[in-house]
Formats: C-alpha cells, sequence, structure tokens
C-alpha cells in the first residue's frame, strides 16, 4: 500500500531544510493519530494541493534513526508510565539524509504542551557523561554519566508544510523497533503528528482526520518499544495502545472506533 503513497508524495511541491527553519515549533501542541496506510493514502491525496512535502539531497520521505537514554532503573520510562504531569525523553536523532545528528531533549510540561532542546553531536555516542553538560536544560535533573541506551526505532517521515497556518505534519511510515538484537517490526502503521501553536481543526489535514473519524491518540514511540523489547518492565498502561497498533499491522481496523 505504500505506492499510492509514494506516488502522491512525487507529485506534491517540495520545500526545502533552509525553508522549513523558520517552521521549527520548538515550543508547540502536538496531536498524533494512528492509521493504516491505506487509510492515510486517501487522506494524503484529498490534501496534496495544500502542503508542501520536505526534500533533503533530492530524497523524501527522509530516512531517520533514533536512540533512547534512560537511566539503570529507567526512571524516565517509570515517569511516562506513571503519568507523571512533567516528564522527559532523552535522545540522539540521526537524521541520516541531511546528514545531521542531534541530541534532543523532549520536555512535556503540566501544561500539556512539548519543548524540544536540541544540539548538534558529530557522531552517535553511548554514554553522554563523555559530552559537555550544557546539553541538558534546566528542567532535567539527572545525572548524564548514568544514562545508557535502551532502545532504538528507524523509520521513514514525510514532512508536510503549511506556512499559512503555521502547521507541520510529520508522518512516520515503515516504524520498526528494536534492542540488541532484537527488532520488532510494525508494517502498514502510519503515525501522524500535527504541530501546531495551537491545535485547530480548520487545517486541512484536521478536516480530513475527523472526516475519517480518526481522533487524536496518546502514543510515543519511546513507551511502546520500551514495553515490547523490555517485558520484565511494568507496561499495564500502554497495553491498550500495544493492542491498537497490533490490529493495525494485521489489518483489524486503525481508527479510535474501540474508543
Amino acid at each position: 500500500m505504500i505506492d499510492p503513497i509514494m506516488t502522491t508524495i512525487d507529485a506534491m511541491p517540495a520545500i526545502s531544510l533552509a525553508e522549513i527553519q523558520s517552521l521549527a515549533l520548538l515550543d508547540r501542541l502536538d496531536v498524533k493519530f494512528i492509521m493504516h496506510e491505506a487509510q492515510f493514502a486517501q487522506i494524503l491525496w484529498r490534501v496534496r494541493e495544500q502542503y508542501r512535502v520536505l526534500e533533503i539531497n533530492g530524497v523524501r520521505p527522509g530516512r531517520y534513526h533514533t536512540t533512547y537514554f534512560d537511566t539503570p532503573d529507567f526512571a524516565m520510562y517509570q515517569s511516562h508510565h506513571s503519568g507523571t504531569r512533567v516528564r522527559h525523553k532523552v535522545r540522539w536523532r540521526w537524521y541520516i539524509d541531511s546528514e545531521a545528528i542531534f541530541l534532543e531533549v523532549k520536555e512535556k510540561t503540566n501544561r500539556d504542551r512539548t519543548v524540544k532542546t536540541r544540539t548538534p553531536i558529530d557522531a552517535p555516542v553511548a554514554h553522554l557523561g563523555d559530552l559537555a553538560h550544557d546539553w541538558m536544560p534546566a528542567s532535567l535533573q539527572l545525572n548524564a554519566a548514568a544514562l545508557r541506551p535502551v532502545v532504538s526505532n528507524r523509520f521513514r517521515r514525510v514532512t508536510l508544510a503549511d506556512f499559512e497556518r503555521q502547521e507541520r505534519i510529520t508522518v512516520d511510515l515503515g516504524v520498526e523497533f528494536s534492542s540488541d538484537e532484537r527488532v520488532v517490526p510494525l508494517p502498514g502503521l502510519v503515525i501522524v503528528e500535527v504541530k501546531q501553536r495551537k491545535f485547530s481543526l480548520t487545517s486541512p489535514i484536521a478536516r480530513e482526520l475527523h472526516r475519517l473519524q480518526l481522533h487524536p491518540t496518546h502514543v510515543s514511540k519511546y513507551c511502546v518499544s520500551m514495553a515490547m523489547l523490555h517485558p520484565e518492565l511494568k507496561h499495564n498502561r500502554f497495553k491498550p495502545i500495544i493492542r491498537r497498533l497490533e490490529a493495525i499491522c494485521n489489518g483489524r481496523g486503525s481508527s479510535e472506533r474501540h474508543n
């Protein structure tokens, strides 16, 4: 089903990495949706004239490789599982096509906003304690030397931009999780994330999501991959979303109709 998506993407007008920098939205409201490729193919076709698609070095969609870090007692994962209002994720992300690697910290604030800080690094690292500590935001009260890699993911990302509405949409395809030698692919899954300063249903893609009765979903690739690849950890909070992801991959449904 990926072919119809790629056909539409290839026909859409491009936006360069330099142009999209002004739409970084590092302080924003994120709203996620999950669906099957067949549904996203419909949506993309209907909004194809409303957005530009990011192209880097002639490549669309882009390739991403991410590794997440946590403490030996999985303090950050546990804060997500317990629903702590203010919580963090620490990762390096390799933007393969632009040949850039950033050490990134995502903070979910008590106002349910996402604030991301990013620091360029020369290469993937395994020991964050070896780096200068200026990458750590003041809100992250952890010992950098204690952080270690715990899980990774790879995916292809389509990035759509609409400057008129100050909106950026990321669409993740071909998602797979890994830890050590274990790999969990999620075929057919599409994760759409609408990034706006304030979420609005007036955007073209929001209207299409509403038309297909697809509703916002709390899904974290980090939390889901940790629950799948570290089954020794408590993961009751994430069992419902894992079941729904598996249903999408198995072709048994993709919307919020289970709500």
